[in-house]
């Protein structure tokens, strides 16, 4: 049972206190860098840091002042040729084959003639899920007119979530973006927000081709309009504009749809899956559960664990009285090379399968367990519930109303109240409460509740 003495309340109260002053104190510093160049310039030395090492960040700085100087020399046409040629900058960039094939096709005019539009993913595994589902939607909504490219920091493993989407073209490496954007009809940015960059817009060939995305792109700079100092700001902001968000009915699952005006056509998406896999590992669908220690390894951390994984004594405890409560399941871990090996489960598949794998295994899951990361967008994308550990990050912002989403019993929602939040706690607690206060017979009886749940809705009716 919640600790409801005194002292104990006294202290919840407090650390709210403490969150809601860091956070407005975040929000005041931010709104007095908008006039200032300087302050834009070290806003944008940061984004870039957000996404690179110390060791690569010289490197990708100096090849953006080359690419610039190139092309302010030569013009965006002619330097996107030149660049092409430059195989030792583009060894640098560790592009792949699918960028370099592209540039070719560039270089000989080959984009020019076709009508594609492009869209560019920010973040991690869960943004390029949700961005799937905007394409998808998209699409549907252009009656699968236009052709689509995808760039992403992963594009092996996004081009799963977007290859049955009609009219999908490549997956390509994200490094190659902005020197090529120019020859897409139009070109999307995708993270927290979907906005249109203006300048790559063809207006002529949308009129005469495909006008409706004009009504689309309107609809985006309007919603844009209200909420530029959270964009502008991306992802610096995040937290205190998920808080906005959450106020006004939003949620992160559809808010790429709300922004542009689309239908969200649900949650589910078309990825190809093995049913035979789970067989191999001998494991029968539907009578095992899948449990998840990892997040996001392209977001640069200096802690061993982020402050929003799980902490390891509490997956020991939630392993053992899963096994309890439920002798007839066994317990599967997933994941990939960050996170830990789980104690007490049963079979444990992490860093031993290919995201492919991992994702057929999890598609005949009972149920997934796990802290919020990109492994329940995935679950939702294919129609397994989640019992979600929440802590730093917005329940109510990232929370699927068909999980059973575990809310803090102390403090939480410190996501993005600092630069540092995924390292240490905003607050500078030994331990983050949010997560360090989570309940082991809570979770467990959450999977119990949602498992009967599902046995229930799977039931035929005695009516039909």
């Amino acid at each position: 049972m919640p600790d409801a003495s005194p002292s104990s309340l006294q202290s919840r109260v407090n650390l709210t206190d403490d969150l809601s002053r860091v956070k407005r104190e975040r929000q005041q510093s931010y709104s007095a860098q908008a006039g200032s160049r300087l302050r834009r310039i070290v806003h944008r030395l940061r984004h870039m840091k957000a996404r690179h090492s110390w060791g690569s960040l010289p490197f990708y700085i100096v090849r953006r002042v080359i690419r610039m100087a190139v092309m302010r020399v030569l013009g965006t046409r002619k330097a996107s040729g030149v660049l092409a040629d430059l195989q030792g900058l583009q060894a640098q960039r560790d592009i792949n084959a699918l960028a370099l094939d592209v540039l070719k096709q560039i270089k000989y005019g080959g984009i020019d003639s076709i009508h594609v539009y492009s869209v560019y993913i920010t973040g991690g595994l869960g943004d390029a899920l949700m961005c799937s589902r905007m394409v998808r939607d998209l699409q549907k909504r252009l009656d699968n007119k236009l052709s689509f490219d995808i760039y992403c920091q992963s594009p092996q493993i996004a081009e799963e979530f977007f290859k049955n989407i009609p009219n999908f073209r490549k997956c390509i490496n994200s490094d190659i973006f902005h020197d090529i954007k120019n020859y897409y009809i139009f070109a999307i940015t995708a993270n927290q927000f979907a906005t249109f960059m203006t300048e790559n817009i063809e207006y002529h060939t949308l009129l005469t081709y495909c006008p409706d995305v004009v009504n689309i792109f309107c609809t985006a700079q309007k919603n844009r309009q209200k909420i530029e100092k959270y964009i502008v700001h991306h992802p610096f902001l995040d937290g205190a504009f998920a808080d906005t968000a959450v106020r006004l009915g939003h949620k992160r699952y559809k808010y790429l749809h709300d922004m542009m005006g689309l239908k969200y056509g649900g949650d589910e998406q078309a990825i190809d899956v093995d049913p035979d896999l789970p067989l191999s590992f001998g494991l029968k669908p539907k009578a095992y559960i899948t449990v998840h220690d990892g997040w996001d390894g392209n977001f640069k951390i200096a802690a061993q664990r982020p402050t929003k994984t799980v902490p390891l004594e509490k997956w020991t405890k939630i392993i053992s009285g899963l096994k309890r409560a439920l002798p007839h399941m066994t317990i599967v871990q997933i994941g990939g090379a960050v996170g830990e090996n789980l104690q007490g489960v049963d079979v444990n598949l992490k860093k031993k399968l290919s995201f492919a794998q991992s994702t057929s295994i999890l598609a005949q899951s009972a149920l997934h367990i796990d802290a919020e990361t990109g492994l329940v967008h995935l679950a939702a994308a294919l129609g397994v519930k989640s019992v979600v550990m929440f802590g730093p990050t917005n329940v109510d912002w990232f929370g699927y109303p068909q999980n059973a989403n575990i809310r803090p019993h102390e403090c939480g929602n410190c996501w993005w109240s600092n630069d540092a939040w995924m390292d240490a706690c905003p607050l500078d607690l030994p331990n983050p409460a949010c997560t360090n206060n989570i309940r082991p017979d809570e979770v467990v009886a959450a999977a119990m509740r949602l498992l009967e749940a599902s046995s229930v809705d799977a039931k035929p009716s005695v009516l039909a």
